[in-house]
């Protein structure tokens, strides 16, 4: 069952989501001396980087990651890791950040991802990840997983190529469901009226199921959504 975070500002919202990755990074390097973290695109670095800043956290014993990357030279615009460097990695001493190869082929940069993701946890073929931090677009997707696509039923690979996606640019990696429902804590961000529609549907629509966020299940983890008011407008349950 999800956790729902409602609230009535970005302020808020952002200090409170904050709050659980601190509590979460604290709770990681006691346990394993180090924390994995995992973001998406969109407007989700904009948001919690300055909260992250913030808060007192061990950035040093961070280990981050992109949940999902476009297939593009990490200086390009169009780069996740673009946007995560410029909010929150040039002010904060990370002790490392996993970025795609752009320099070969779009299967072979899945692979080479793939297996440097799982080197941080030796001789585990499916890594229970620390948190994900997710977005949701209009269209229900997260990361690269996209309505009705193929990569939904995806079981064997933990990252996956993909050349087609329906939102530029085409060619991205992703991470896929069997990863994504083993990390220990998944995180959604998701904010403004434009989402109201499909985050009804994904919380309470009967046919949730179809939309790729809706998905997102963690089989012995936590699952959080952190929304403001105009989001939540359509649920009907607190």
């Amino acid at each position: 069952m999800a956790a729902r975070h409602c609230f009535a500002n970005e302020a808020d919202l952002r200090r409170e989501v904050c709050s659980l990755i601190a509590q979460k990074s604290s709770e990681a390097i006691k346990d394993h001396g180090f924390f994995t973290v995992g973001f998406s695109g969109g407007s989700l670095p904009k948001i919690v980087s300055p909260g992250l800043l913030s808060q007192k956290i061990d950035f040093s014993k961070w280990r981050v990651f992109f949940c999902d990357e476009r297939y593009v030279p990490i200086s390009d615009p169009d780069s996740n890791y673009q946007a995560v460097k410029q909010h929150f990695l040039d002010k904060a001493s990370v002790g490392e950040v996993l970025i795609i190869n752009p320099d070969i082929a779009l299967d072979e940069a899945a692979k080479d991802y793939e297996s440097r993701l799982k080197s941080w946890y030796s001789g585990n073929e499916l890594p229970s990840l620390d948190m994900l931090l997710l977005g949701m677009g209009p269209d229900g997707h997260t990361c690269s997983l996209f309505p009705a696509h193929a990569l939904l039923e995806e079981t064997s690979r933990l990252v996956a190529p993909i050349s087609d996606s329906p939102k530029p640019p085409p060619c991205r990696i992703t991470l896929t469901y069997p990863i994504i429902n083993a990390t220990k804590c998944a995180v959604f961000v998701s904010t403004g009226a434009s989402k109201a529609s499909v985050l009804q549907q994904v919380l309470e629509g009967d046919t949730a199921e179809l939309l790729p966020a809706a998905r997102v299940k963690p089989a012995c983890g936590e699952l959080h959504w952190f929304v403001d008011d105009a989001a939540a407008s359509l649920l009907k349950k607190t």
